[in-house]
């Protein structure tokens, strides 16, 4: 508590903004408005589409429930201080408002590693996926994730470390420096271990990709020499019944052992047998035909599922990049105010923390530019827009 009164006597009062705080206060107004746009549209073209509403995507909203948050919240609260330039309100508010950050923050961390480990199941072993992620054990899995995550944000309302305004970057947030211990517990759990999950699951998936492709590829080769070794087999087979050995007159000598002990020899029996050899025929090719188109079918629809899970397995895979670019040069900023403090200007502080609030903006971008459902959904949405 003393540290913290301590840091804020640091802001003068009656400071006022520089040019820096101003615009950087108008870039992060501009990622807010985009990211509450963005955000606010996935979740009414989830909720208005019923093939959208699947537990994949129920993570995703989870995920777009914490980037509304930090968009709604943290980044108003931010700029508001930038164009004051000092924390506007008392010590117990910034405390508030530092715990919503490291909530948000974990929360989104969470719900992607969730992402990945669903969509390692999915593509990787789809056999237990429909066992594993029912609906309670969706909701399970989300709340679980917002519990562990208020439980690692409220160690610095406890003593470990402590929320206040950290000034090199205009917010409220936990103060590294009095509890460096804390600092490397965050990074550990809440980046190091979810990031070594996710990219081993985008890894096993990639692997799986890859391979599903070689059997697609070998299968096609497969396929089509096979149907040349049967175009060799009916030409060589003299069994094969073809429509112009059918169509040609038949001299067929039928031999029928009873008591009479006769044979005969008749144009006209030799064509009705191979009239009925025709339409046996016809009939089992049509069969074979028919089963051959159906399981064809049921193979495309298979297939296109397996291709848009594969798809949505990339973008997520992209999403969790572009989360760690985004919030990496945080983890740097975090370490080297603890070990070079005072040693970097304060814009590469600053600049950390607009990286990481843009990754709340960006995420609906890529849903709408990668995912063809998300997409539809965008421009179906903006035309009825247009139309108000």
């Amino acid at each position: 508590m003393n540290l913290s009164m301590n840091n804020l006597p640091e802001v003068d009062s009656n400071s006022s903004p520089t040019v820096e705080n101003i615009v950087e206060g108008c870039i992060l107004t501009i990622l807010s408005l985009g990211a509450i746009l963005g955000n606010t549209t996935m979740w009414i073209i989830i909720c208005r589409n019923r093939e959208l509403r699947t537990i994949t995507n129920a993570f995703i909203l989870s995920l777009t429930t914490a980037d509304l948050f930090v968009a709604v919240i943290n980044i108003p609260v931010t700029v508001l201080s930038l164009f004051h330039g000092s924390w506007p309100w008392s010590d117990s508010v910034c405390r508030f408002f530092g715990f919503t950050n490291m909530l948000t923050l974990v929360t989104s961390v969470m719900s992607l590693c969730n992402i990945s480990i669903n969509r390692y199941i999915m593509v990787c072993k789809p056999v237990y996926f429909k066992r594993i992620y029912t609906r309670r054990n969706a909701a399970l899995m989300i709340s679980a994730c917002v519990l562990i995550s208020m439980f690692l944000s409220s160690f610095p309302l406890f003593g470990w470390a402590e929320y206040a305004f950290i000034r090199k970057q205009m917010f409220c947030f936990c103060d590294w420096t009095t509890a460096p211990s804390y600092a490397f517990f965050m990074i550990s759990v809440c980046f190091g271990i979810p990031f070594s999950v996710m990219t081993v699951c985008n890894a096993f998936i990639f692997r799986t990709v890859r391979a599903s492709k070689r059997r697609v590829t070998a299968a096609s080769g497969n396929v089509g020499s096979s149907k040349v070794d049967d175009q060799e087999l009916n030409s060589s087979t003299p069994n094969t019944v073809t429509k112009d050995d059918v169509s040609k007159p038949h001299d067929v000598t039928i031999y029928i052992n009873d008591r009479s002990s006769f044979h005969q020899s008749d144009n006209n029996r030799a064509d009705n047998q191979s009239s009925i050899n025709t339409n046996n025929n016809g009939k089992y090719f049509n069969r074979k035909n028919t089963t051959l188109t159906n399981m064809s079918r049921k193979k495309s629809r298979t297939g296109k599922s397996r291709t848009e899970e594969v798809r949505l397995a990339m973008v997520l895979a992209i999403v969790v990049l572009l989360f760690v670019i985004s919030w990496l040069p945080y983890c740097v900023s975090m370490l080297l105010e603890i070990f070079a403090k005072d040693k970097v200007h304060s814009a590469f502080h600053m600049a950390t923390i607009m990286l990481g609030y843009s990754n709340s903006a960006i995420n609906p971008i890529v849903y709408g530019v990668m995912n063809k459902k998300f997409g539809d959904g965008f421009r179906r949405l903006l035309c009825c827009c247009k139309k108000f």
